[in-house]
């Protein structure tokens, strides 16, 4: 990191005049494969177009420039202008967004319906937030915008696992924190295993099940290892943020920055088709045809173990409140009601009609995501 911080400024808009004559480069870092970038990618194409090349990227995945719990502090430090990360990977730096983590489990469980409301609900709650945008901001970061890609985790398992008696004693990979008091509720024993060792894992039985996403069921190849998927609520990530230096961001000219803010909605929309719809239609249409999986439902006494314990949880969140929340009631209860305004208005939409190319039409939505939550916050 250190190292990467010494590399010259020249193409990037530390320190740089944007008027120069040459392009304004900036820095793009993702932790994750290029195959999850067309959203990005179409939003840089848009800044790049609008601003008849005065502005471009460098793109760098696959953690190339940053790793995952390096991103806050790297976009922050100039390594990168701009990236995206979890902020649950640093809680003791941001509290608030870690703390409305417990929240993560109250969107709509069917599909496509449930990812497409968390996705708007949480972008247009992060946005609003004076607490969630003064967190950003104080630590040298511009919260561009934020999405919920994973509004739910499943388990995959070695055997079945549907009932409470089938779950006890299970040691499952369950990624920390709340999963883990999720996982106990189960009676599974939570095991601490990086993402990398997963597979490994599971291929010799040191755990018996992983929380299970498409991304991570697809994209990691749990699928040859592990052949039982069992659909449960259990919470899932609750936000990724979209940040961008402080500093180069308050650089740019107005004009520029109602630019590159009118051109996020590509990267939101591309990453909600890639993350949100396209992995979970190839984990369904492809899972058991071409990868013998087994999709099993929970039964009674299973899902109920998972639903007393998320409750539990959101009743006893006023008093494990940061102080950067305010008043813990309010920013809790805006969060219920803007979850619930956007399932309102997902129902009322038409999820049924097709692009010629066989894409779900997102105009409706898109229209609705822009006017009520990006425009409403244009520079």
């Amino acid at each position: 990191m250190a190292a990467l911080a010494l590399l010259p400024a020249c193409g990037t808009a530390m320190g740089r005049d944007t008027d120069a004559g040459a392009p304004l480069v900036l820095r793009y870092a993702d932790y994750t494969n290029a195959h999850s970038g067309d959203g990005f990618r179409a939003f840089a194409a848009e800044v790049a177009d609008r601003s008849d090349g005065r502005i471009a990227f460098d793109e760098y995945w696959g953690g190339s420039l940053l790793k995952g719990n390096d991103m806050a502090s790297g976009v922050r430090g100039g390594v990168a202008d701009i990236g995206m990360f979890t902020a649950t990977y640093y809680p003791s730096e941001f509290p608030l967004t870690e703390w409305l983590t417990r929240l993560g489990n109250l969107a709509d469980t069917s599909f496509p319906n449930g990812v497409m409301q968390a996705n708007a609900a949480q972008a247009d709650f992060a946005l609003s937030s004076e607490a969630v945008n003064n967190q950003f901001d104080g630590r040298g970061m511009k919260l561009l915008f934020s999405a919920h890609p994973i509004t739910k985790y499943d388990i995959l398992c070695t055997t079945p696992v549907t009932t409470l008696a089938d779950a006890a004693g299970k040691r499952i990979r369950s990624g920390g924190g709340l999963w883990d008091d999720e996982a106990r509720a189960l009676g599974m024993t939570p095991v601490n295993m990086s993402i990398g060792e997963t597979y490994e894992g599971l291929e010799r039985g040191v755990i018996d099940c992983t929380l299970a996403s498409p991304k991570t069921v697809t994209s990691y190849g749990f699928w040859e290892v592990a052949k039982h998927h069992t659909s449960l609520p259990l919470t899932g990530i609750n936000a990724q943020y979209a940040v961008m230096n402080k500093q180069v961001w308050e650089a740019l000219p107005v004009e520029d920055q109602r630019l590159i803010w009118d051109a996020t909605y590509q990267w939101f929309e591309g990453y909600l088709e890639y993350e949100g719809l396209g992995l979970e239609k190839v984990l369904v249409e492809t899972g058991t045809d071409k990868h013998g999986l087994a999709f099993h439902d929970p039964d009674d006494d299973l899902l109920r173990a998972v639903q007393t314990q998320q409750s539990e949880v959101r009743e006893s969140m006023p008093s494990t409140a940061p102080d950067s929340a305010g008043p813990p009631d309010d920013i809790i209860r805006n969060y219920k009601d803007t979850m619930a305004l956007w399932h309102e208005r997902l129902s009322a939409m038409d999820l049924t009609r097709t692009t010629q190319d066989g894409r779900m039409d997102l105009t409706r939505y898109a229209a609705e995501v822009r006017s009520e939550v990006f425009d409403r916050h244009r520079p």
